[in-house]
């Protein structure tokens, strides 16, 4: 992962760690810049919630046959 080059997140960058955090664990500092950037940013928080709709969606889905 690319260290952040500011203290603010870009929603660039929180976009990207939404998605990574649907494969992986998210670090400490990650997970702090993204709840920071969220707190302040209501379209990143929306595209945070649609990704969450879209994996409950996908979970639930019937397996492929």
């Amino acid at each position: 992962m690319d260290e952040p080059t500011t203290l603010k997140p870009t929603c660039r960058e929180v976009h990207r760690l939404v998605s990574e955090s649907m494969d992986r664990k998210l670090t400490v500092v990650e997970r702090g810049r993204k709840h920071v950037h969220l707190m302040v940013c209501a379209a990143c928080t929306r595209f945070s919630g649609q990704m969450d709709l879209l994996r409950q969606a996908v979970r639930g889905a019937p397996p492929e046959e």
